[in-house]
């Protein structure tokens, strides 16, 4: 189900763990943006006690999202930034915004793994994905395509309101921070919070209205696979087990560590072919004159020419499913 905005899909969360709860259910819970930032974060801030917890504690007072998911996160980002001064990390932001110390692109020299003074871009875990041969985004870039600093600042106080509501404090852990492999006796209430990167794992063989449904669906099915074969523990255990990672930075569940010696591989595509909704047959071409001339008619097959200098479909026949891909026109 996909909410209208951050505070409907947050007391829908609630709902369904709270209800969960009462009916003594266990429950994973995943949310596609990191947990915590790269080590030293939290004492760059002066922030006291375990640092992921500090950091927590600090953006959940500090960030407002009201119900129409309107938010602060460019100016708390900002006040950030002028707090740690050379070593502000975070950038991004949309142009009409006048924030002096958040620049719009990115212009700080972050720290490689052997310096320190200062932070780094990527955490442990982001590290390890790029060596797979994945492309995360930094958790400092706020703005632009496929940046996910501000899910970051924005989901960690929902996250922190879920993992400390009255009726599911005494039953959720977040993990790697607070648990490692869980044990979770059946018939006993348990909710585990933990990151997830859902491009992980293989999702072309799934139904949905767009990729992010399909990976969402994708990944749901992988876990619910793998704990229905007494798996799923050799994921979470996949974690490296430090000071790093489980005081600060966290993991993301379905990434092996390049520590675990019998670390699972990552999940293949499901057998079978895919489930998509049937095809209309592709109406055979029309070859009649356009009346601009010799324009090419619609991409989709259906004969008709678009309007408009630059179209190549008529409106909304770029949605169309290409039989000969078995995907819509439009898609990349």
């Amino acid at each position: 189900m996909n909410q209208l905005t951050r505070r409907a899909a947050e007391a829908w969360l609630l709902d369904q763990l709270t209800a969960a709860v009462r009916a003594d259910e266990r429950v994973l819970v995943g949310l596609d943006f990191p947990y915590g930032y790269p080590a030293g974060f939290a004492a760059a801030l002066g922030l006291d006690g375990q640092p992921w917890k500090g950091v927590w504690r600090h953006l959940a007072s500090h960030i407002t999202d009201d119900e129409r998911n309107r938010s602060n996160r460019f100016k708390v980002a900002s006040h950030i930034n002028r707090k740690l001064g050379r070593h502000a990390p975070f950038w991004g932001r949309p142009a009409h915004l006048t924030l002096p110390d958040l620049p719009s692109h990115k212009e700080v020299a972050y720290l490689g793994a052997s310096e320190s003074g200062g932070l780094s871009q990527w955490r442990q875990v982001e590290d390890r994905l790029r060596r797979l041969r994945k492309r995360p985004q930094p958790v400092w870039k706020l703005y632009y395509p496929g940046s996910v600093g501000s899910q970051t600042l924005v989901g960690i106080p929902v996250l922190d309101r879920l993992r400390n509501h009255d009726e599911l404090r005494s039953v959720s852990r977040v993990w790697p921070f607070e648990v490692l492999v869980p044990s979770l006796p059946v018939g006993r209430a348990a909710v585990v919070h933990a990151e997830i990167w859902p491009s992980i794992v293989p999702f072309g063989h799934e139904v949905g209205s767009c990729p992010d449904e399909q990976q969402v669906r994708a990944m749901v099915e992988r876990w619910r696979q793998l704990d229905g074969e007494d798996r799923l523990a050799e994921w979470f255990a996949a974690a490296p087990d430090d000071d790093r990672v489980r005081g600060e930075e966290g993991w993301v569940l379905g990434v092996p560590s390049s520590r675990t010696i019998d670390a699972p591989d990552l999940p293949e595509v499901r057998a079978g072919p895919p489930t998509r909704a049937p095809v209309r047959p592709r109406p055979a071409p029309v070859t009649t004159v356009a009346a601009s001339g010799d324009r090419p008619p619609c991409l989709c097959g259906c004969g008709k020419y678009p309007v408009g200098k630059r179209s190549r479909f008529m409106p909304r026949h770029d949605q169309r499913i290409n039989p000969a891909t078995g995907r819509r026109f439009n898609a990349h």
